[in-house]
């Protein structure tokens, strides 16, 4: 079988079909991984375009993201042009394995019967180990259930196809041997005494003085830090590895429950896992999204002129002026980051890398509704505008990871 086309993305072809929507970025799991959805119903007609520049299209986009832990949704349905079984095929063996190891999950979301035959036909040829990725899944009940997907980019169409599907019982789950709950809208959580809170409400679990305003860091980022630099700066791909979801979520309810952890009976990735999911849940963002459009596009930290430096401290200054804690957490973090960057000769992690992690965590919206509304235009913005806001994130972190003597806010 031919190799599939490879696809620049600054040619005509690649700009052409990411005008179709067909796969985008839709934020974090929440072990703090991206999420990255396929939308059959945005497919154009075969007869129109040749789809194995589409296919070429989709794995150039998955190129961006393999390097790190991603989940991947398939809206199969509706849609109103179906590819080829054959091409179907031949876009399943196209992933190979560098798109599938730091693949977690692949949730095929409405497929129908003929299809879930190719698929599983697919999986026999190819690898019976990646089967056990493959959920398939009959609602979007069922996927709210399994990842923690906002449902400003999922298509109307696909909210529309499902909102007509026939009853299905409360037991459906991913598989003939595995079941999946729902979201239970009485069934609350306990109270959290780690994730989830202000810096300010966590100041006050840890008894912090008001004299310490100026120095607090919640002590749950000061363990997890101190445990990363005494045993993890050197581990390749830190904060890219995700460690078994039941562990990360064994050890983040402990916390929660105030119990003490001892991260040195864990993997070190749980450790790491656990910092993006904390910056990832306060219920602000700790660099703001408005800071970033503000700001406009910064160039590359090493052409970076002294008065955008200038401009950035100004800015940072300003915006957390009134807000002593969250100006400690994003100084305490960032200078843990130089850190980790200065061991990138072994850990990989370069400033770059470490902003592709860090971004979609600190940039956030605090926005993870399922209430299903909005058109399918809302959904293509919602997704453009939240890359949008990474990528600004991203060359923000960088660049305060590189001049952070000159940026951090004092």
């Amino acid at each position: 079988m031919s190799r599939p086309l490879s696809l620049s993305q600054q040619s005509p072809e690649f700009k052409g079909i990411s005008a179709f929507n067909i796969i985008y970025e839709a934020g974090l799991d929440s072990d703090s991984r991206p999420i990255l959805v396929l939308n059959a119903c945005n497919l154009p007609d075969p007869n129109s375009i040749d789809y194995d520049l589409i296919l070429a299209f989709i794995l150039t986009r998955l190129d961006e993201f393999v390097e790190n832990d991603y989940v991947l949704v398939f809206f199969s349905s509706p849609a109103k042009y179906r590819p080829p079984w054959m091409w179907l095929l031949r876009a399943y063996r196209a992933l190979d394995r560098k798109y599938k190891k730091n693949l977690k999950a692949l949730y095929v979301v409405h497929l129908t019967r003929t299809y879930r035959i190719i698929f599983d036909l697919a999986n026999r040829i190819t690898s019976p180990k990646f089967a056990r990725k493959l959920h398939y899944l009959s609602s979007l009940q069922e996927l709210f259930g399994a990842v923690r997907l906002s449902s400003k980019f999922i298509p109307r169409q696909v909210i529309d196809y499902d909102t007509n599907l026939p009853p299905i019982a409360p037991s459906a789950g991913w598989g003939s041997s595995q079941k999946l709950g729902v979201i239970d809208p009485v069934h609350r959580p306990l109270p959290s005494k780690a994730f989830g809170l202000t810096p300010e409400h966590l100041a006050q679990l840890d008894n912090a003085a008001d004299t310490e305003k100026d120095t607090y860091v919640p002590s749950i980022v000061r363990q997890i830090v101190d445990h990363l630099e005494a045993r993890g700066m050197d581990k390749e791909g830190l904060f890219r590895k995700s460690p078994a979801s039941e562990e990360l979520s064994r050890v983040k309810k402990a916390f929660n429950r105030g119990e003490k952890v001892d991260l040195t009976q864990h993997d070190i990735n749980v450790a790491a896992s656990l910092l993006k999911v904390f910056l990832k849940e306060l219920p602000d963002p700790l660099i703001p999204s408005q800071l970033c459009t503000d700001l406009g596009k910064l160039p590359e930290p090493e052409t970076c002129p002294d008065d955008v430096l200038k401009r950035v401290k100004e800015s940072l200054q300003q915006e957390y002026n009134n807000r002593p804690y969250q100006r400690n957490l994003l100084v305490y973090l960032v200078r843990f980051l130089v850190r980790v960057v200065q061991h990138a000769d072994k850990n990989r992690m370069t400033a770059h890398n470490i902003a592709v992690v860090f971004a979609p965590n600190l940039i956030h919206d605090g926005s993870d509704s399922n209430a299903m509304s909005g058109s399918q235009q809302e959904a293509i913005a919602n997704a453009a505008m939240y890359m949008k806001r990474v990528n600004e994130g991203m060359a923000l972190i960088q660049l305060l990871i590189v001049h952070h003597e000159k940026v951090l806010p004092v």
